[in-house]
Protein backbone atom coordinates (compact mmCIF):
# COMPACT_ATOMS: atom_id res chain seq x y z
CA UNK A 1 0.00 0.00 0.00
CA UNK A 2 1.14 3.39 -0.83
CA UNK A 3 2.19 5.74 2.37
CA UNK A 4 2.78 9.75 2.58
CA UNK A 5 5.89 11.22 4.68
CA UNK A 6 5.76 14.76 5.32
CA UNK A 7 8.91 16.74 6.77
CA UNK A 8 9.03 20.35 7.53
CA UNK A 9 12.17 22.42 7.93
CA UNK A 10 12.82 26.31 8.44
CA UNK A 11 15.72 27.02 6.39
CA UNK A 12 18.64 29.35 7.76
CA UNK A 13 18.50 33.18 6.34
CA UNK A 14 18.98 32.48 2.27
CA UNK A 15 18.90 28.92 2.20
CA UNK A 16 15.67 28.19 0.40
CA UNK A 17 17.28 27.40 -2.69
CA UNK A 18 20.58 25.50 -1.84
CA UNK A 19 18.59 23.19 0.47
CA UNK A 20 15.52 22.55 -2.67
CA UNK A 21 18.61 22.08 -5.07
CA UNK A 22 20.61 19.66 -2.49
CA UNK A 23 17.10 17.64 -2.45
CA UNK A 24 16.40 17.28 -6.18
CA UNK A 25 20.11 17.08 -7.03
CA UNK A 26 20.25 13.81 -4.48
CA UNK A 27 17.16 11.94 -6.37
CA UNK A 28 17.94 13.12 -9.71
CA UNK A 29 19.02 8.91 -10.44
CA UNK A 30 15.96 7.99 -8.26
CA UNK A 31 15.41 6.74 -4.94
CA UNK A 32 14.25 3.00 -4.93
CA UNK A 33 10.37 3.19 -3.33
CA UNK A 34 10.10 6.92 -4.00
CA UNK A 35 7.30 7.06 -6.90
CA UNK A 36 6.76 11.33 -6.18
CA UNK A 37 7.59 14.00 -4.18
CA UNK A 38 7.05 18.03 -3.61
CA UNK A 39 8.55 20.15 -2.08
CA UNK A 40 6.30 24.10 -0.71
CA UNK A 41 7.97 26.65 0.43
CA UNK A 42 5.36 28.11 2.79
CA UNK A 43 4.04 31.89 3.54
CA UNK A 44 5.83 31.32 7.01
CA UNK A 45 9.25 30.50 5.19
CA UNK A 46 9.03 26.86 5.93
CA UNK A 47 9.74 24.40 3.45
CA UNK A 48 7.65 21.16 3.35
CA UNK A 49 8.80 17.68 1.63
CA UNK A 50 5.91 15.81 0.99
CA UNK A 51 7.21 12.24 -0.42
CA UNK A 52 4.65 9.72 -2.12
CA UNK A 53 6.19 5.44 -1.42
CA UNK A 54 5.68 2.57 -2.45
CA UNK A 55 5.26 1.27 0.66
CA UNK A 56 6.26 1.15 4.51
CA UNK A 57 9.19 -0.61 4.00
CA UNK A 58 10.67 1.83 0.98
CA UNK A 59 10.02 4.92 3.36
CA UNK A 60 11.99 3.01 6.31
CA UNK A 61 14.87 1.81 4.18
CA UNK A 62 15.10 5.40 2.99
CA UNK A 63 15.26 6.73 6.77
CA UNK A 64 17.48 4.38 7.55
CA UNK A 65 19.99 4.28 4.75
CA UNK A 66 22.68 6.56 4.32
CA UNK A 67 21.41 9.06 1.81
CA UNK A 68 18.58 10.43 4.35
CA UNK A 69 17.21 14.17 3.38
CA UNK A 70 17.49 15.74 7.10
CA UNK A 71 21.15 14.63 7.53
CA UNK A 72 22.07 16.23 4.08
CA UNK A 73 20.42 19.28 4.99
CA UNK A 74 20.49 19.82 8.81
CA UNK A 75 23.36 22.42 8.90
CA UNK A 76 20.84 24.09 6.44
CA UNK A 77 18.22 24.63 8.81
CA UNK A 78 17.40 26.37 12.06
CA UNK A 79 15.00 23.99 12.67
CA UNK A 80 13.52 20.80 11.59
CA UNK A 81 10.26 19.72 13.05
CA UNK A 82 11.37 16.27 14.89
CA UNK A 83 7.99 14.58 15.12
CA UNK A 84 7.55 15.39 11.51
CA UNK A 85 10.79 13.42 10.44
CA UNK A 86 9.10 10.35 10.88
CA UNK A 87 5.08 11.28 10.59
CA UNK A 88 4.14 8.77 8.10
CA UNK A 89 0.68 8.28 6.39
CA UNK A 90 -0.37 5.20 4.92
CA UNK A 91 -3.60 4.61 2.67
CA UNK A 92 -5.52 6.33 -0.14
CA UNK A 93 -3.80 9.79 -1.47
CA UNK A 94 -7.04 11.41 -1.75
CA UNK A 95 -6.50 13.65 -4.77
CA UNK A 96 -2.56 14.15 -6.51
CA UNK A 97 -2.33 16.16 -10.12
CA UNK A 98 0.97 15.27 -11.57
CA UNK A 99 2.41 18.21 -13.91
CA UNK A 100 3.17 16.83 -17.98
Amino acid sequence: MKMMSVIAVSPKEGAVDEITDLIVDSRKNGVEGLDTYNIVHTHEDQLLVVNEWASMDAFMDYVNGPHNMIELIEHLCERFDEENVCKAYSGAIRHQEKAN
